[in-house]
């Protein structure tokens, strides 16, 4: 894997846990933040960590994140903030800005202003979690974008003993299957061929649109 530089704007819940995810991956990580205690409990896992405004092009200018991969503009709280942090950062070169938001509002003006990718954690959690609630046979679902889904499921009963060959799922609905595991948080299996037989105790890692994962019990009863 690349050893990329990778800039976090806001050291929040949203931006310690990216940088604690991307410290596992061996990414250099330069995260800038105003409040001194949250730079000195991330510092043994960042590249450089910096107390200061996030909205001062020369203290980023500084700090480097003009040399970063891509940075994350992690705060969401204030927009002109937001906002400010996305322009400075494309004015010194990143290639890619991501936001965090929290309204529509908030999301079409930082797409306006130069962010690559806006994404706002609160909603689509709350969206992942209400359909999980709705469709009570997956066990995880992720909306991506371009209209499609990740659903992990265990196989219906109709399923069991029958080879994934024989059930031509992509044809029949339209679930593209990508891979198995044995158990919650056991590893996943990606080797599949169409010999692969369904077993009842394992779960099921597919890929789809979001109208099938919305009729997902209809297709699968």
């Amino acid at each position: 894997m690349p050893n990329y530089t990778i800039g976090i704007l806001g050291l929040g819940v949203f931006g310690t846990t990216i940088a604690k995810t991307l410290h596992n991956y061996d990414c250099n990580i330069i995260a800038i933040d105003n409040h001194e205690q949250r730079i000195n409990h991330l510092e043994p896992i960042l590249t450089r960590g910096i107390v200061g405004d996030i909205t001062d092009r020369s203290l980023l200018r500084a700090a480097g994140i003009g040399n970063c991969d891509a940075v994350v503009v992690a705060t969401g709280e204030n927009l002109e903030s937001s906002v400010l942090a996305v322009m400075h950062s494309k004015v010194l070169g990143v290639p890619m800005v991501i936001a965090k938001v929290k309204g529509t509002t908030a999301k079409e003006v930082l797409l306006r202003v130069g962010a690559d990718k806006v994404i706002s954690p609160e909603r689509e959690t709350g969206i992942s979690l209400a359909k999980q609630l709705l469709h009570r046979d997956t066990t995880s679902l992720f909306e991506l974008e371009g209209n499609v889904s990740i659903v992990e499921f265990h196989p219906p009963v109709k399923w069991i003993g029958k080879t994934l060959g024989e059930l031509k799922l992509r044809q029949h609905y339209k679930l593209n299957i990508i891979g198995y595991r044995s158990g919650k948080n056991q590893e996943l299996n990606i080797q599949l061929t169409p010999d692969y037989v369904f077993k009842s105790d394992e779960l099921i890692l597919a890929v789809t649109d979001h109208n099938t994962v919305d009729h997902f019990e209809e297709l699968t009863n």
